[in-house]
């Protein structure tokens, strides 16, 4: 089936046609690597990663994803805690693995990073400028060495190109442009592709006297050493399509009389409570801060959950650590408790918080595990036999039950992982209902063990699938499920032997058919926020 992607260059769907039959080059920028990443970061990489998974299928893929360790926020936070930009750099880039790894998000087939690809640059720079596209401007540096700036001519290139990606205005950038004018400039729009030395900073020896590249060269110099001149995919946030993506268009096609990348894919923004979240709460977080909170599967999963062209909608809750009344956005403004008066802080609210949208994400990714484990039980106990499949025994007329298929529709029309992980859902509720030995709900007869058990191994091949393909449900099950159920219960304060304790009654009273002493029980744990099961299998529980 021939997938098709929004191309964000022509504003159109468009069938993803390879320049080299069963090959793909991807190439997506990456972090600047002075701090730890955050929620952004993280709908960045899950997106991409999702995308090379199920272009993997069929296509040998070249993933290329670059680290920024040349920048001048890595200078400044360097320069502040007294350490060497380039460990600095180093060390953030092990930081963003490590974040990346609980994500489910592998690392590329190349990672370039700038620091090692100074010749590459400085050839660009050269050639740019041979070509007549750049030129220097003197520097007052006072840096031994230093000899001038470079830049790039914007007017030298077809307006109608260099606009066609952002799809803005020759006026309003112009304006912009005049905000911050640098007078030695040919033009306002003119961008830096070399800066000379300044003191104290890191530089390179180069035909225009020492420095360091602008932003928007790397990833042109990059992509052409791993990818070539021409590539398939160029990836990234859509805050990068201005001016990044443009400069990046411009430079590479400048330079080379050729098209840079053929297809162009932008992920949507994260809002916090739609653009609402109070200041004193803040609308940053780090992903390590949600790791209390979450399991990196249940973000995965959360940021799957809305197409990747468009925006998150992150919520946050926070309430009062005095009288721990849900506070609404005005008392968070006003740092006072319109409930019990009390003064707040920013700190205190920020320990507080719970994100509604993980826990929801959590409940979902704990089903499918639950699911998996569930089958595995069965299947421990019970031998396949022959029978219809799956496809044929919950098929009804008008109604055909192809699961597979919706979820490659899903995922060939420009990566639609809600549609994919809708598909995902109706395989789980279909085993389910076949671990309980509910079918007849569906299929309006009972079925043998043996073929109930045939058609539980279709439904974990399913979802092993389809898992691999979202990257969600790769684990063992068991083990995942007491990982999760530990972090859930920490999470919400809950002392698991109490719950044990109280299932253990619960268990004891049903023994002796006292069953309004068990529904006592399990209510009290409902008020836990523990949720009790009985299975075929016997008895699970969860944390709401």
């Amino acid at each position: 089936m021939t997938t098709r992607v929004f191309n964000s260059l022509t504003r159109e769907k468009e069938e993803l046609v390879p320049l080299r039959p069963g090959k793909l080059g991807i190439y997506v920028c990456g972090v600047t690597v002075y701090d730890l990443c955050h929620v952004g970061h993280a709908r960045v990489y899950v997106v991409f990663d999702t995308v090379v998974r199920w272009l993997r299928r069929d296509h040998q893929v070249t993933y290329v994803r670059n680290f920024t360790d040349v920048d001048d926020k890595i200078i400044r936070r360097a320069r502040e805690r007294g350490e060497d930009p380039i460990a600095l750099a180093a060390r953030y880039v092990d930081e963003f693995h490590a974040d990346m790894a609980r994500l489910g998000v592998g690392p590329a087939d190349v990672e370039p990073k700038v620091s090692t690809h100074m010749v590459e640059i400085i050839d660009f720079v050269a050639e740019l400028e041979k070509r007549g596209f750049a030129y220097r401007v003197p520097s007052s540096s006072t840096v031994d060495g230093a000899g001038d700036d470079v830049y790039f001519r914007v007017r030298e290139m077809p307006a109608a190109r260099y606009l066609q990606l952002s799809g803005r205005h020759l006026e309003d950038l112009q304006a912009g442009a005049r905000v911050a004018i640098d007078e030695r400039k040919e033009d306002p729009m003119d961008f830096a592709l070399w800066k000379s030395a300044k003191p104290g900073e890191v530089s390179w020896d180069s035909p225009f006297g020492k420095g360091r590249p602008g932003w928007h060269i790397e990833c042109s110099a990059m992509s052409k050493k791993h990818l070539g001149v021409t590539f398939d995919i160029h990836g990234g946030g859509k805050d990068l399509i201005f001016p990044h993506h443009t400069n990046e268009i411009a430079q590479s096609e400048c330079a080379h009389g050729e098209v840079m990348a053929r297809y162009w894919l932008h992920n949507g923004f994260i809002n916090f409570n739609d653009e609402k979240m109070a200041k004193s709460v803040g609308n940053f977080f780090t992903i390590r801060e949600l790791w209390p909170f979450c399991t990196g599967e249940a973000l995965r999963f959360f940021l799957l959950s809305t197409h990747y062209r468009g925006d998150v909608n992150f919520d946050v809750v926070t309430s009062c650590p005095s009288c721990a009344a849900e506070l609404n956005p005005t008392d968070q403004h006003a740092l006072v408790c319109s409930y019990c008066q009390a003064a707040l802080t920013t700190e205190g609210l920020r320990q507080k918080v719970r994100f509604p949208n993980l826990e929801e994400a959590e409940r979902r990714v704990q089903y499918l595990y639950q699911t998996h484990h569930r089958i595995d039980g069965v299947l421990a106990t019970t031998e396949a036999a022959d029978g219809a499949s799956l496809e044929f025994a919950f098929s009804k007329p008008g109604q055909p039950f192809t699961p597979w298929a919706d979820f490659e529709a899903g995922m060939n029309d420009d990566f639609n992982t809600p549609k994919a992980i809708a598909a995902l859902n109706d395989v789980l509720r279909v085993a389910n209902l076949l671990v309980a030995g509910r079918e007849k709900e569906l299929t309006g007869q009972k079925l043998k063990p043996g073929v109930r058990a045939l058609l539980l191994t279709e439904c974990q091949r399913l979802m092993r699938a389809m898992g691999k393909a979202l990257g969600l449900g790769e684990a063992d099950a068991a083990p995942f499920l007491a990982g999760q159920r530990a972090l859930r219960l920490r999470a919400k304060g809950i002392d698991q032997v109490v719950v044990e304790e109280l299932i253990a009654e619960r268990t004891q009273k049903k023994t002796e058919k006292d069953f309004a002493a068990a529904d006592a029980v399990r209510e009290r744990l409902k008020a836990m926020d523990i949720e009790v099961m009985d299975t075929p299998a016997g008895v699970e529980w969860g944390v709401i």
